[in-house]
């Protein structure tokens, strides 16, 4: 169901699911606002079309209930009008029985006139015919409900299928649009799981070139440092020279201010080599 979201619109539940996915990807990797705002204006053109779908959905199921009220009735007025044509026939073939029955009697009424045996024969062929015409009557009544009844029926099974049709087509788009969701549900994870696995092996690039600069950086600070042991134990050799071709005392203060050069030099390498690590 379309939960509505700050800027009031409606959200579906595959577009919740890709922006949790996008911003847990932000998140991990520290994306910038631009791209965050970019995400959010895409999110909200998607909750636009869902909401649109979800109301086209409505509508047309709507437009399939008001078609079957409209054929329902349709249906029903043309049996209306059937059984209504049925019942004027019946009427006009009873009022024909009713002027046959009438003129039958009006002939038996002048055939009692004449002699006992021709009224008598009269009177039974009168009586045969009208009997005769009214099984013709029913007979073709018979007929005519048979043949109602089975148009009826015709007409229902007709409908019985157009109904489990319908509902079967409906299905069908049912799991088709489940099926849709579901693909693109999956085109998002999977383009989600790309863009983090790029990022990672970027970070993991990005590492390694780190850790080889940092193995330069050792190396060089090792060879600076070889470099200032062996400038150290010249200097060494350089003061002992010194000390013997001059007296002790200027010996001592020479070597002292070359301990405080040499002090000092130390620490300036030192400081070079901590810059070239950073």
């Amino acid at each position: 169901m379309a939960s509505p979201s700050a800027s009031g619109e409606f959200r579906g539940p595959a577009s919740d699911a890709g922006s949790s996915l996008e911003d847990r990807g932000d998140t991990m990797q520290g994306a910038p606002s631009r791209s965050l705002n970019a995400k959010r204006l895409r999110m909200v053109a998607e909750n636009d079309v869902q909401f649109l779908a979800n109301r086209i959905a409505k509508l047309k199921a709507e437009e399939f209930k008001a078609k079957k009220e409209v054929d329902k009735t349709v249906t029903k007025t043309k049996e209306i009008l059937a059984n209504r044509k049925n019942f004027e026939h019946r009427a006009v073939d009873k009022l024909q029985i009713q002027e046959q029955v009438a003129n039958s009697k009006k002939e038996e009424r002048l055939l009692m006139s004449l002699n006992k045996d021709k009224q008598l024969k009269a009177i039974w062929v009168a009586k045969q015919k009208v009997l005769n015409e009214k099984k013709e009557a029913c007979t073709s009544m018979r007929k005519q409900k048979e043949i109602n009844e089975c148009r009826v029926h015709i007409m229902k099974e007709e409908q019985r299928d157009k109904n489990i049709k319908r509902r079967e087509d409906i299905k069908k788009e049912h799991v088709y649009a489940k099926m849709r969701r579901e693909k693109e549900q999956n085109e998002k994870l999977e383009h989600a799981r790309l863009v983090y696995e790029e990022r990672i092996a970027q970070e993991e690039a990005e590492r390694e070139r780190k850790e080889k600069l940092a193995a330069q950086l050792v190396q060089q600070e090792a060879q600076l440092i070889y470099r200032l042991k062996r400038l150290h134990t010249e200097k060494q050799k350089a003061i002992r020279d010194l000390a013997n071709a001059v007296d002790v005392v200027k010996a001592d203060e020479v070597e002292e201010d070359i301990e405080g050069d040499e002090d000092e030099e130390q620490h300036e390498a030192a400081e070079i080599v901590e810059e070239e690590t950073v």
